[in-house]
């Protein structure tokens, strides 16, 4: 690491210091980094979304709205259950395409498949409904979370039957082949080494590695053949929420199961920071990518990147690892592993593109190429905290240009393009709401768009405002509330912004 030797021969920070920084950076960040924000804002999605799902479905209006209602702790189980999540996400879907019909997560819950197992070991936490369906009870990492090891489901009764087919269904349909075997039984050695390879991540990295291990339900192992190769691991995303798969021979020393779970487990990570914002304006526009065929869409280049950056920072942990570390879970590797280049390409031609830093500063330097209304303030706001890291670790990190003349430009007093000045602004009716007053955010959904939009402090606010004020009336407020001098170009700005996107989205609507 460029970085960590320089960190060594200059100004006296050691490499441990530059690790304990960068790691606690990747967590640091309120939208994309903080796990405990993340579930937060996870969970009072998931609340809506019944809430929205039971205005559609009769049969199941009950039941959803009584789960959307139950505390955080039973909550919890059936959103990181593979099933239920599936469940939710599809239903939502269906529900934004007039496609709805009954609620299969009503389904399943009302037919009492989300039911806790009655075997569950008491000193661990509650178990969701897919847990409940593997006997013994394996937790992954049992001083870590509660993760649980997959085996072939041993159903009781209908309803689990039911759940047990589509959990198959799911895992069969991540892998891409309906005809796929069933998982794997680890060997207690297998086991261990992975719950080492957990303790060893969590060891590295106390904030970053515990944090992904966080979003991991389910780890399941497999083998599957395919044109690329055989499945090393991945993760689940929507086809297979909250899951980590590995084939066993990832498991062959700590040191490989530590690399596998921040892989897979940084990738769950931000599929559930990306549930509450999205990053990209355009999400088919695509860009190059040297050591693959093809193009990736800008979302598949800002995943890969945000991998990247955190394995750097792990192999910048493993490099400044003490002696104990190396005692209890043997040195770490010499080399690094990285996927070859696929054949045929330029990287594959010319050698290039062989390590995690050469990548990772290709991707950051294609999404800074961008151009800037390319991205969504939350995707410029994820690319500052991502390169912020990556420069920490590496010194040859492209930096981002200066973008204060396009921000002043857009801060000049009276320009509020799209904004009626006179009329009566309202909200819109009728809207189902879920406030986060600790973080700041308001999540509303209408009945009309079946969507949810996440409004920040400065949205919230100004869309408080709108109760039959006009324009003037509600910028006035809003100074009041904010601190701001009234009239003031900062006020036009931030009201006008937020009120575009009010607008635009039919959260507030005009009468004049």
């Amino acid at each position: 690491m460029s970085a960590l030797s320089s960190a060594l021969s200059s100004a006296g920070v050691p490499a441990t210091d530059v690790v304990s920084q960068a790691d606690a950076l990747l967590c640091a960040d309120r939208q994309f980094g903080d796990s405990a924000a993340i579930g937060e804002r996870n969970l009072a999605r998931f609340r809506l979304g019944l809430t929205m799902l039971a205005r559609q479905d009769g049969e199941g209006a009950h039941v959803l709205r009584e789960t959307a209602a139950a505390p955080d702790e039973r909550l919890r189980p059936l959103l990181y259950d593979p099933v239920l999540r599936n469940c939710f996400e599809v239903d939502l879907v269906r529900l934004e395409t007039g496609r709805l019909g009954r609620s299969s997560f009503g389904t399943f819950v009302s037919g009492r498949a989300a039911g806790p197992a009655a075997d569950t070991p008491s000193s661990a936490g509650p178990a969701g409904p897919c847990e409940a369906l593997t006997r013994p009870h394996r937790r992954a990492w049992p001083k870590l979370g509660d993760a649980w090891v997959l085996a072939e489901p041993a159903p009781r009764g209908s309803s689990q039957e039911m759940l047990a087919g589509r959990l198959m269904e799911l895992y069969r349909g991540a892998l891409g082949d309906s005809r796929a075997a069933g998982p794997i039984d680890p060997t207690d050695e297998v086991r261990a080494t992975l719950r080492e390879g957990a303790e060893l991540l969590a060891t590295l990295l106390p904030s970053a590695g515990a944090g992904v291990l966080g979003h991991v339900t389910m780890v399941g192992f497999t083998h599957r053949e395919s044109e690329e190769g055989p499945l090393q691991s991945m993760s689940g995303g929507d086809p297979l929420p909250s899951t980590v798969l590995l084939a066993p021979e990832r498991c062959a020393s700590p040191w490989l199961a530590a690399e596998s779970l921040l892989h897979e487990g940084a990738h769950l990570k931000l599929f559930d920071a990306l549930r509450t914002g999205s990053l990209v304006a355009n999400p088919t526009e695509r860009v190059p990518i040297p050591w693959r065929i093809g193009r990736w869409t800008v979302i598949r280049a800002f995943v890969a990147l945000h991998f990247y950056v955190h394995l750097l920072v792990f192999q910048a942990a493993a490099a400044a690892a003490g002696e104990a570390v190396r005692e209890r879970f043997g040195p770490p590797p010499s080399a690094e592993e990285l996927d070859e280049p696929t054949p045929g390409t330029a990287a594959a031609r010319s050698g290039a593109y062989r390590t995690s830093a050469e990548r990772a500063r290709y991707l950051a330097q294609c999404v800074l190429s961008l151009p800037e209304q390319a991205l969504t303030e939350n995707g410029h706001r994820f690319t500052r905290w991502l390169l912020t890291v990556l420069r920490m670790v590496d010194d040859n990190a492209p930096r981002p240009p200066d973008r204060a003349t396009a921000a002043a430009r857009r801060a000049e007093p009276g320009q509020l393009p799209g904004v009626p000045a006179g009329g009566a602004l309202q909200q819109a009716a009728p809207v189902d709401a879920c406030a986060l007053p600790g973080l700041g955010q308001l999540v509303v959904g209408t009945t009309r768009s079946a969507r949810m939009h996440w409004l920040n402090a400065r949205s919230w606010t100004v869309y408080s405002l709108c109760d039959g004020r006009d324009l003037d009336s509600v910028s006035t407020a809003y100074a009041r509330a904010a601190g701001l001098p009234a009239g003031s170009a900062e006020v036009g700005r931030q009201v006008g912004e937020s009120l575009r996107q009010l607008l635009a989205v039919g959260l507030v609507t005009h009468d004049g």
